[in-house]
């Protein structure tokens, strides 16, 4: 097993929050509200929704190296909040 560590920059925070607070009318309320948050309420938000969508995100991450011709499984997805 490879762990592979990503940091990832410049998040488009309103539409994790979307993509992870649920289909049609919940995920655009939830999108809508945390654009009234300061950047840092969130970051702290989509890392919340990140991690409790880990499956979700880990079959995100495989399709996307799939549709580049790597094959992999992706277990573990995690997401912190870095300072810096």
């Amino acid at each position: 097993m490879i762990e592979l560590k990503l940091y990832v920059s410049e998040v488009d925070y309103e539409s994790v929050i979307q993509a992870f607070a649920g289909t049609g009318f919940a995920g655009g309320a939830a999108a809508m509200a945390a654009r009234a948050l300061p950047d840092s309420a969130k970051e702290e938000l989509a890392v919340k929704y990140l991690n409790a969508n880990a499956e979700k995100l880990e079959g995100m991450l495989e399709d996307a190296v799939s549709r580049k011709g790597i094959r992999m499984k992706v277990r573990g997805a995690q997401a912190s909040v870095i300072a810096g």
